[in-house]
């Protein structure tokens, strides 16, 4: 805290000297103009020496899987280059009732279904140094029963400020912002800790750090405060579209931007049942090359078929075992706990899956992974936990 306040007061009184310095520039410049041209000219004073700006500090993420190592997380915020440093914990949250401002109803799932969101819990007081413009106030001024949604997540909830969320166990919190999606991480709608505790999404997920110096050195550092088998993973701003855990997929938001959003209701297990309605209108049983019969999103399929019929059309059809897919659309939730698996929507297959359990170095040919890259789907060989054979769409084929 004490860092992050320097660090704003440094750049608040750079960004006032500059003001400074501008009127006072201003001054001497009128003063010129008003003299009579009898009066001799006016000789502006030399410009004092340049002193450089301090550079901006560089932005890090740094989660694990399963949840933030404590020690990760004390570490960075105690490291000397780390000028403020944010926590993040995110988790499922079921949306069962939704108001606009005016008390009119939005969403009315029926008795016993709800809609997953998507939720963050983060400190207003350390996550404004990891936002900027109108989205810092919004996120400093957040406050406790108060909730911000994603532009994205404002869009399909098509709520703004005052509209309220009544979540499952009867919690109501109240919009009283929109911010930009990465704000939050991708997320659909951001609380503050306290609420989130009430709420449930307890489980710390990744840190934002700010630094200066050296950012190997830094990961280097942290990397030793883990166990040796504790996988960790680092990202810097660009190299990646959210600075998120999970971050090789996307957002469950933009997920459901593209194929829908349904409601679901709790059976046995990691299992759900799911909106008959979402059903009927998005999924389809299709026949394609090598696999066979598939129930998938009706908006995948193309790319689906179009991706095993390069692999055939290209003599690779034996890097498929027809007897290792593992289907499509399986309404459940992520093997991790983490949310809503991306099978749920019929957007993810498992091919070779007897051959790549889970957490398991990859098999997987990379011909094969190539083939499915250029149809727009991501590959869980390189993941954090690596979950090879698990290919999900991430855009559309390329063209």
């Amino acid at each position: 805290m004490r860092r992050t306040a320097v660090l704003a007061a440094a750049v608040a009184g750079a960004v006032a000297g500059l003001v400074a310095g501008a009127v006072a520039m201003a001054r001497i410049q009128d003063a010129g103009s008003a003299a009579p041209p009898s009066a001799p000219p006016v000789t502006a004073p030399p410009a004092p020496p340049s002193v450089p700006m301090p550079s901006a500090p560089a932005v890090l993420l740094a989660w694990t899987s399963g949840g933030l190592d404590p020690g990760l997380a004390a570490a960075a915020a105690g490291d000397p280059e780390v000028a403020a440093a944010s926590v993040v914990a995110a988790g499922t949250v079921d949306l069962v009732a939704s108001h606009g401002a005016d008390g009119a109803v939005v969403d009315a799932p029926a008795p016993g279904w709800a809609i997953p969101l998507e939720a963050v819990a983060i400190d207003p007081a350390t996550h404004t140094a990891f936002v900027g413009g109108p989205d810092l106030v919004a996120v400093a001024g957040l406050g406790p029963g108060q909730a911000l949604l994603g532009a994205t997540s404002a869009e399909l909830r098509r709520l703004g400020p005052g509209g309220r969320l009544t979540l499952a166990g009867g919690t109501t919190v109240t919009v009283v912002g929109v911010v930009g999606d990465t704000a939050i991480g991708g997320a659909e709608l951001a609380v503050d800790r306290a609420t989130g505790a009430g709420l449930g999404v307890s489980t710390d997920r990744y840190v934002l750090l700010a630094h200066r110096g050296d950012r190997p050195g830094l990961e280097q550092r942290l990397r030793a405060t883990l166990p040796p088998d504790r996988p960790v993973r680092f990202r810097g701003a660009g190299e990646t579209p959210f600075l998120r855990h999970g971050d090789a997929v996307l957002p469950q938001v933009l997920i459901k931007q593209r194929f829908g959003e349904f409601a679901y209701r709790p059976a046995p297990g990691d299992t759900f049942e799911q909106d008959p309605a979402w059903q009927a209108e998005n999924l389809v049983t299709v026949d394609l090359p090598i696999i066979g019969t598939a129930r998938c999103h009706r908006l995948v399929v193309g790319a689906l078929d179009g991706a095993l019929r390069e692999v055939v059309d290209a003599n690779l059809a034996a890097l498929v075992d027809p007897a290792g897919f593992a289907g499509c659309w399986n309404p459940r939730t992520s093997r991790a706990g983490t949310g809503i698996s991306r099978h749920a929507w019929g957007v993810a297959v498992d091919l070779n899956a007897g051959a790549n359990p889970t957490g398991l170095a990859s098999v997987q040919d990379p011909r094969l992974e190539g083939v499915f890259a250029r149809w727009g789907f991501t590959e869980g060989s390189r993941w954090l936990v690596p979950d090879a054979g698990h290919f999900e769409y991430v855009s559309p084929p390329e063209t």
